[in-house]
């Protein structure tokens, strides 16, 4: 892998990490009551404009790479995929029966996003190391 290429991958996972804090930040303070009801809205997208550039920046890095590299990322996002859906469905299973808690989506979500973006991550490493 090329130093760019590198450079860019940590690039696009600073991105995504910096939309999970965004949104578990604008989650804290928007419990806390520090948000105005005016602004309320505003917060709330904040992170999502983070998240298009991370998308804009992606298609742009796709585009650009050949076919093999984006076959590894094609099965970096599988893994994402099927980790994230287990998860999901696993503790909503659990939540059913009353093994873990309840939470509601919009108390879950920044979590999820984290969780989604680790495990694409951990697959890309996957991927990459078993093409080498």
């Amino acid at each position: 892998m090329s130093c760019e290429s590198n450079r860019f991958s940590w690039r696009m996972i600073w991105w995504a990490i910096a939309s999970a804090l965004l949104t578990i930040v604008v989650a804290v303070l928007n419990r806390a009551g520090v948000i105005p009801p005016s602004l309320r809205a505003v917060a709330a997208l904040a992170p999502v404009v983070i998240m298009v550039g991370f998308f804009v920046g992606m298609a742009r890095y796709l585009r650009s790479i050949d076919e093999m590299q984006r076959l590894m990322h094609l099965e970096a996002l599988l893994f994402q995929f099927a980790g994230t859906a287990l998860l999901v469905m696993g503790f909503g299973a659990l939540a059913k029966a009353g093994v873990v808690p309840n939470l509601p989506a919009s108390e879950a979500m920044p979590y999820l996003w984290i969780v989604a973006f680790l495990l694409w991550g951990i697959g890309l490493a996957l991927v990459r190391r078993r093409y080498q």
